[in-house]
């Protein structure tokens, strides 16, 4: 499936979008009468009519948008769009539509259809991802359709990556973090890159601290091998499957009419599957042990079994601790600019403090890494 792309935009003017939030008074939007135009070569009906555009959503990231249109019968159809600056915001938009395009190859009812990606003609540094929108609630999805629908994608995937490797074919970003996508062989091997990525960030964002760096060294020498290595040797093995990596509840919400989880905003690779389930383990999220029990009804936990927990918390230090930049304690708030126009947000010290603590903990309770693993397994064969 190719992407459907414009890089030549025609916007006659353009104005913001009334009286908003500090983040959305960057946000200009399009107030050209032909949909068409603004979105060339996209699937969209001829003659449409834009009868409004108005603020969607919340993001420190994006600006988002719904735009209301009237077709040539009289009917109305309502799309979603987000747009952001400068080049990190192009590969923004790109890694949000290949997401979204290969997930809704694999859940197209649940899913937004995505529509375009580009590039505004008359603003050069600024881009654009376009979509169906879905009127949701902002209720927990229902934890047995929502883990049907995760386990499917995972399931109906598994083994149809490129080559059957690991990584994707764009840079996709979690939060504005650009994800190392680059294609693995091995799973312990894109694991590591990814979570070295996030922590160079990590670095650039306040400098770099002693013992988060012990602690670093220590991860990557003993605890990730030790953890990653198991699920690939010894006859054991997993097949990759498309992940979306970041399905927490601002990012999956029931449909305000059917009911249908909706999921969205991926930041998607060809990992294990195990993997999508890492954002569950906050106890903010309040998804936890009963969905993770749930998915496990569809699909069995990787072996070795007893790995499990461990698994998840070091799935869930890259998907939710260093994308926040949370890990250092004491420092609890990150500005981030979008093209010329900065957004601050606060990151709790609670969560700095316990990302530490998951990494003390597991640097603790591996220090003979993957080679302490198979001295014990070949033991363990040796007196069955």
């Amino acid at each position: 499936m190719k992407a459907t792309t414009s890089s030549d935009v025609d916007i006659d003017e353009h104005v913001l979008a009334g009286k908003t939030s500090v983040r959305e008074k960057a946000m200009t939007i399009i107030t050209d009468r032909s949909l068409a135009n603004v979105i060339p070569g996209a699937e969209l009906p001829e003659g449409a009519k834009i009868l409004s555009i108005v603020p969607s959503g919340a993001s420190v990231w994006v600006q988002t948008v719904r735009i209301d249109v009237q077709l040539n019968d009289g009917n109305r159809k309502t799309y979603f769009k987000k747009g952001a600056f400068g080049a990190r915001g192009r590969e923004m938009m790109r890694g949000a539509f290949e997401s979204e395009k290969t997930l809704h190859f694999f859940a197209p009812n649940n899913v937004p259809k995505p529509l375009a990606w580009g590039t505004y003609k008359n603003e050069p540094d600024k881009h654009f991802y376009m979509c169906d929108f879905f009127d949701m609630t902002d209720d927990l999805p229902n934890i047995q359709k929502f883990c049907a629908v995760v386990a499917r994608i995972h399931l109906d995937s598994m083994g149809k990556s490129p080559d059957n490797r690991y990584g994707f074919s764009v840079t996709t970003h979690l939060a504005y973090v650009g994800n190392d996508n680059s294609w693995s062989d091995s799973w312990e091997e894109w694991y590591a890159k990814a979570l070295k990525r996030m922590l160079e960030e990590e670095e650039k964002s306040h400098g770099p601290d002693e013992e988060l760096a012990i602690l670093t060294k220590a991860m990557f020498e003993k605890v990730v091998p030790r953890l990653l290595r198991p699920l690939e040797t010894g006859r054991r093995q997993i097949q990759p499957c498309l992940i979306h990596s970041d399905l927490w509840p601002g990012n999956v919400k029931p449909d305000a009419v059917t009911d249908e989880p909706i999921i969205f905003d991926a930041c998607a690779f060809w990992g294990h599957n195990e993997a999508d389930l890492g954002p569950w383990r906050a106890p903010r999220y309040r998804l936890g042990r009963s969905y993770m029990k749930e998915y496990h009804n569809h699909i069995p936990i990787s072996v070795p079994v007893e790995d499990w927990d461990d698994r998840n918390a070091l799935y869930a230090m890259w998907a939710l601790r260093f994308a926040g930049f949370c890990v250092v304690p004491g420092r609890t708030q990150i500005s981030q600019t979008v093209g010329s126009h900065p957004q601050w947000f606060a990151v709790p010290a609670y969560r700095a403090e316990r990302a530490m603590d998951e990494m003390k903990r597991l640097v603790n309770k591996y220090p003979g890494g993957y080679e302490a693993f198979k001295t014990l397994e070949v033991t363990e064969n040796d007196i069955a």
